[in-house]
């Protein structure tokens, strides 16, 4: 599926691509506190700089969401790596002029909204619960006060105001809806051929595989790669240098004691005689006084269950309730049952039903775990929770250090007894060991480290670790020798070469089509068999997508047929045939008017923010000179 993607971002579909994963890119940070200095700026929008850090940050951003995307290599479609530079701080100006408009016409985040916003934070959480200690304690270790952090969370949530505001507000009128429908409903009946070149017809001799190398030369570098040093604070280094206090674990023990025992079940019977009203309540005393009595006297309990007592659910089992867990009954009743003692009769029990008499058979569960099998447990628990809150201090004193003397990590290690770790090669798109983490590769490859060679800020990675890196060593792309990549070479020219072939002959014969010449005959020449597919609509499954997005595409046939084709992945070339296009125009699902809305709302908002950036004024800083 990536394959495919890749091999179709041409034209319009690369823009909407780009369209698509161009979300804002909210540097969270000490960018805006520790950026400028000598360096230029790489623009500046109505006086206000972005910074080259601002910049990297955005394209390590931008650049890892199109691998993913495309499966690990970017297609050239979307233009070199100084193109999607560019792209990206074109971004930066407009999201910039947009948070200035939205300053400038009072866009505002009240203080209830902004603690509101705060406090649903789950990195500021323990157990669910927003914690204040926890909240500076973090703020602290990426170079924030809480006044900076509040100032960044309002301006985020006012363009945020700006961009619901318009996108709240799109509609689309009765005209545009029905010529949606007419679109999004038609059906369209087609035929398509295919040529497919034979790869064994074609040869790649050595001069040829040379001469591509040659004038391909950078198509064939390796990759960029470094190494890093680092150094790595974690919760369970944490923990291993804390003690707990046994009496601290016993006292745990017995303040969970409930959470440490099993639930007690109660098998019991019972016999009821009603009494839904005070005036009842006497006479009903009375006869399950008497039976009482009699069962004291040696009658069998269950006989008389069977024949005198007034719950129809037990009575026809000798008053037999089964297994009873604490909370199942009425409290009065439960608190007298989990009172007996086994083989006990109780003194008769008044609930709303009326009066009881409870026999208690047997008891089971309701086991405690000895404080000895659960010592580890709770002493890890302790552990942990001391840990959480020293480590925000650790690394708030590593951050000091880190930045205070930058060119080196070894002070921070030495003064917090850590280890100064060196990385193995890694390239910007995959490592192992801690540039296994995108985040790691993301920073190394910024201009802090590379080019500048600080220490970087903390680097919050999952499962409470926290790394700060600098560069260790650095190898830039190099040239492979032309023994290592002879096969990858001919295979790109072996594909290039099929599909120049496949592009000519289905051209050429594109045109005869067009000239007169059936489909049939154009198979019979090809050796080839017509797919017919019939009617098919725009978005039918289980038909190849470049048919039905070429298919789409055509125009209507007048008074003969329509042909259209394509070069297709692997250099196959697909001729369709277009013979009838049925219109329906129905009313819009409400699911699809809504996704409808929606587009058109982002599309406005789109067009809105590029109207910012144009009208501001702006200073570009070369690429180049970066």
């Amino acid at each position: 599926m990536l394959q495919a993607i890749r091999d179709k971002v041409t034209g319009w579909i690369a823009y909407g691509i780009i369209f698509l994963i161009s979300i804002p890119f909210a540097l969270w940070g000490v960018n805006s506190y520790l950026g400028g200095g000598e360096i230029a700026p790489a623009a500046t929008v109505n006086g206000e700089e972005i910074t080259v850090r601002d910049l990297d940050q955005a394209y390590a951003n931008y650049r890892q969401r199109l691998q993913q995307l495309f499966g690990g290599s970017i297609p050239a479609t979307l233009g070199d790596e100084s193109a999607i530079r560019n792209r990206v701080l074109e971004q930066l100006i407009e999201e910039s002029a947009l948070r200035q408009y939205s300053e400038k016409q009072r866009y505002r985040i009240g203080d209830e909204a902004l603690a509101r916003m705060i406090r649903g934070m789950d990195e500021f959480k323990r157990d669910g619960q927003f914690e204040a200690e926890i909240y500076q304690a973090q703020l602290r270790s990426i170079g924030y006060s809480p006044l900076g952090f509040e100032q960044q969370i309002r301006r985020s949530g006012s363009t945020e105001q700006f961009q619901n505001g318009i996108r709240a507000t799109a509609f689309i009128t009765p005209l545009g809806k029905k010529q949606y429908a007419s679109l999004d409903n038609q059906s369209r009946k087609i035929r398509s051929l295919r040529y497919a070149l034979d790869p064994a017809s074609i040869e790649i001799d050595a001069n040829e595989i040379e001469q591509y190398y040659l004038s391909n030369a950078e198509r064939y570098r390796s990759p960029e790669t470094m190494k890093i040093d680092f150094i790595e604070l974690t919760l369970e280094s944490v923990k291993t240098n804390i003690d707990v206090n046994e009496d601290d674990v016993a006292a745990r023990y017995q303040e969970n004691l409930d959470a440490y025992t099993s639930a007690e079940f109660r098998d019991a019977s019972h016999i009821l005689i009603k009494a839904s009203e005070d005036s009842e309540s006497d006479a009903a005393r009375t006869r399950i006084d008497e039976i009482r009595e009699r069962i004291v006297n040696g009658e069998s309990f269950v006989d008389l269950a069977s024949q005198l007592s007034e719950d129809p659910g037990s009575a026809a089992d000798g008053g037999n309730l089964g297994e009873i867990e604490r909370g199942d009954m009425v409290s009065t009743f439960e608190s007298k049952l989990f009172s007996m003692r086994l083989d006990e009769l109780s003194e008769p029990v008044k609930t709303a039903f009326g009066w009881h008499l409870i026999r208690l058979h047997s008891i089971s569960g309701g086991e405690v775990q000895s404080f000895e099998s659960v010592k580890a447990t709770l002493e890890d628990e302790i552990r942990t929770e001391l840990a959480e809150v020293q480590i925000f201090d650790l690394v708030e004193n590593l951050a000091n250090i880190v930045y205070e003397q930058s060119d080196s990590l070894l002070p921070a290690a030495e003064q917090l007894g850590l280890t100064v770790q060196t990385s193995d090669w890694f390239n910007r798109l995959s490592g192992s060991g801690i540039a296994a983490e995108r985040k790691v590769r993301q920073l190394a490859f910024g201009a802090e480290i590379l080019q500048q060679k600080r220490n970087s800020d903390a680097i919050e990675l999952g499962n409470e670790r926290v790394v700060f890196i600098r560069l260790n060593q650095f190898k830039a792309a190099q040239p492979q020798p032309l023994e290592q990549v002879q096969e990858a070479v001919r295979a790109e020219l072996l594909s290039n070469a099929i599909s120049e072939r496949s592009l000519k002959t289905g051209t050429e014969a594109l045109q005869s089509l067009q000239a007169g010449k059936a489909l049939e005959e154009l198979a019979n020449e090809w050796s080839a068999t017509i797919d017919d597919h019939g009617f098919v609509e725009r978005n039918q499954s289980k038909i190849d997508p470049d048919i039905l997005q070429t298919g789409f595409g055509m125009e209507k046939p007048g008074q003969g047929l329509v042909y259209d084709g394509r070069l297709l992945n692997g250099g196959e070339y697909v001729i369709l045939e277009l013979s009838a296009v049925i219109s329906n125009d129905a009313e819009l699902e409400p699911k699809t008017l809504q996704n409808l809305i929606q587009a058109q709302g982002g599309a406005e908002y789109l067009s809105a923010l590029k109207y910012l950036g144009s009208r501001a004024d702006v200073v570009r800083t070369p690429l180049e000179d970066l």
